[in-house]
């Protein structure tokens, strides 16, 4: 469902509801009271979020006001992709927000929440007279603490041999007792496994110390997680990968069955009109030819960077061509070029001009749009296919042969369609995403790369952070001992106490949304506790962390930084337009420009 503008939200807490009301970004009255409003707006869009803390999310209805059309969102990117942002404070962090999920597809909730309790700490600092170089410098001193506290808390991949798969995780283990000898490159390639150990350690050894590590990093995303394990042992099982690789693996979503159908096959998977399905069922066991398109498929399509020549008069030497129009004359000579060479399947990243697909359906030519280039890459490197920009560019070198059409009937139900491409050496794996529910589809799909992804970079990074909000707590605590020790400004400490009551807030948030209190002072009252057991030498622990949470370390990290510099970029905007920027004044000397 596409919604162009949304405005009202459902299922939202009391809290959430009076803070939306200044998410619109002009003329709000409660905005406008103070002096600061872009931290003001910061601090009300990032309220709207706050049920997206922790894995027990509470999903979102966005609807738009003149279709009436609504749709479900559980992610703060899928949020802000929706809602009206008409200010520059909301597209910042719209944007800050896009590049956190392009890189890490994950850390979006962390970041939109601390950008919005940071907002509220500079606020707050700025009410009692600290000066904006003093925000900036002490809240970049109280982050680099954090930082340090991430670095010297962080446990190495070995570590978490010890944690114990629950029995949503054991069937994965099980079933896998026949994989091949290669499995054990997953986790030898780490720096954190010397070859003496993974020479010695067996496949299922292997497979079961990369089961741990997955449901550790999880997230009560269970059943996204045993798709992303499935993945990486039919990639084993192909090719000699080395781990996971997610720039081979694709996702397809199927409507109206249920989510127990959700399965990896091999492939390139993708649903299909009735129309294209006949083509399907004639092509079936061939195997054909393919032609990869980046970009659109249309007549009127240029590639990036593409200037049209001045001063062009196009002639033709075909006689009686006045009634027939540039786009027919294109199709033509695509079809053409189709027959010519061959061609059964076409794959295209863009969009493919409808009045080609129809032409060419006929003579049993398969054009499919909205492919990955990394699929597309994939399906280069497999058939020898040259990615191209027109069509009316193929020769010869640029087809790629190998190709295989297989209808899926097990996923095949009433008008929908489900066909697998493949070739034989393709690693590429599709997670064939299933719910009764549709506006569930992009939720599940998300949750899929995000656990995708933090697998991805436990491995990456070697080392792991203790979450549900462990690392927070310690945070908390090294701030307060920084706050203790002899500072030249004595506004230092009032910041880094904000700073860690701003911690406070995200780690009580995290407790509420989880269920394991019933309230903030609850919450708080935990918090306050768990820190005096603390400085009497007891180990921090929650009781949230069930088997053992875990969070990536640059994710977290990342997020962390992006907030703050976030929160220091509006803050600078604000003060320009409040006070204006004077040449020379060395208040204003580290001052952030775009």
């Amino acid at each position: 469902m596409v919604v162009q503008c949304a405005c009202a939200f459902r299922n939202m807490d009391p809290a959430c509801q009076q803070r939306n009301s200044a998410v619109k970004m002009s003329g709000s009255a409660t905005v406008a009271q103070r002096r600061h409003i872009g931290l003001q707006q910061l601090e009300a869009i990032a309220a709207t979020t706050h049920g997206f803390l922790s894995p027990n999310k509470r999903p979102k209805f966005i609807q738009d006001e003149d279709s009436r059309d609504a749709v479900l969102v559980s992610s703060c990117s899928r949020l802000l992709e929706r809602i009206e942002l008409d200010g520059s404070v909301g597209q910042l962090l719209h944007e800050t927000v896009q590049a956190q999920q392009k890189v890490f597809h994950s850390g979006t909730g962390t970041l939109v929440f601390l950008a919005g309790v940071w907002s509220r700490v500079a606020l707050e600092c700025l009410n009692r007279g600290i000066t904006v170089l003093d925000i900036k410098t002490t809240m970049r001193k109280g982050l680099e603490v954090c930082l340090e506290v991430c670095k010297q808390s962080a446990i190495s991949v070995e570590e978490l041999k010890e944690h114990k798969p629950t029995s949503a995780f054991k069937s994965e283990t099980q079933d896998t007792k026949g994989l091949s000898q290669k499995l054990r490159l997953t986790l030898k390639h780490s720096r954190h496994f010397n070859s003496h150990d993974a020479q010695t350690e067996n496949p299922q050894t292997a497979l079961n110390d990369l089961t741990r590590i997955a449901q550790a990093v999880s997230h009560g995303c269970d059943s996204s997680m045993r798709l992303v394990l499935k993945a990486c042992k039919m990639q084993h099982k192909n090719v000699q990968n080395k781990s996971l690789d997610n720039q081979k693996l694709a996702t397809c979503l199927i409507p109206s069955l249920s989510e127990e159908k959700s399965n990896v096959l091999h492939g390139f998977v993708t649903l299909l009109s009735v129309e294209q399905a006949s083509v399907v069922r004639h092509l079936q066991g061939q195997a054909l030819n393919i032609v990869l398109v980046n970009g659109d498929l249309c007549e009127k399509y240029r590639h990036v960077g593409f200037n049209r020549s001045g001063n062009v008069v196009y002639v033709t030497d075909r006689a009686n061509m006045s009634s027939m129009s540039l786009e027919e004359r294109w199709i033509e000579d695509a079809s053409r070029k189709l027959n010519e060479f061959s061609i059964n399947v076409v794959l295209v990243s863009g969009m493919a001009s409808v009045k080609l697909k129809d032409r060419v359906l006929g003579a049993n030519v398969l054009i499919i749009e909205g492919v990955k280039t990394s699929v597309l890459k994939e399906f280069s490197t497999c058939t020898g296919a040259v990615l191209i920009s027109y069509i009316t560019q193929i020769e010869e070198s640029c087809v790629g042969q190998g190709v295989t059409l297989s209808p899926l009937r097990d996923f095949s139900e009433g008008d929908l369609v489900v066909v697998s491409i493949v070739t034989a050496s393709m690693s590429l794996v599709t997670a064939v995403i299933c719910s009764s529910v549709s506006a569930k589809l992009q939720s599940l799909e998300d949750q899929f790369w995000s656990c995708a992804y933090r697998l991805h970079h436990v491995f990456a990074d070697g080392r792991v952070l203790r979450g549900a909000g462990t690392t927070e707590l310690f945070c908390i605590q090294q701030l307060h001992r920084t706050k203790q020790t002899e500072m030249e400004n004595p506004q230092e400490g009032v910041v880094l106490e904000l700073m860690a009551e701003a911690w406070m807030d995200y780690v009580s948030t995290l407790m509420l949304n989880s269920g394991s209190v019933a309230s903030k002072a609850e919450a708080w009252t935990a918090i306050a506790h768990q820190m005096r057991l603390h400085t009497k030498g007891e180990a921090i622990s929650l009781g949230v962390d069930g088997v053992g949470v875990y969070d990536n370390v640059t994710v977290k990290s990342e997020a962390w930084r992006r907030a703050l510099d976030l929160v220091f970029l509006v803050l600078q905007s604000d003060t320009e337009i409040i006070t204006g920027v004077s040449e020379g004044e060395n208040v204003y000397r580290e001052l952030m420009y775009l």
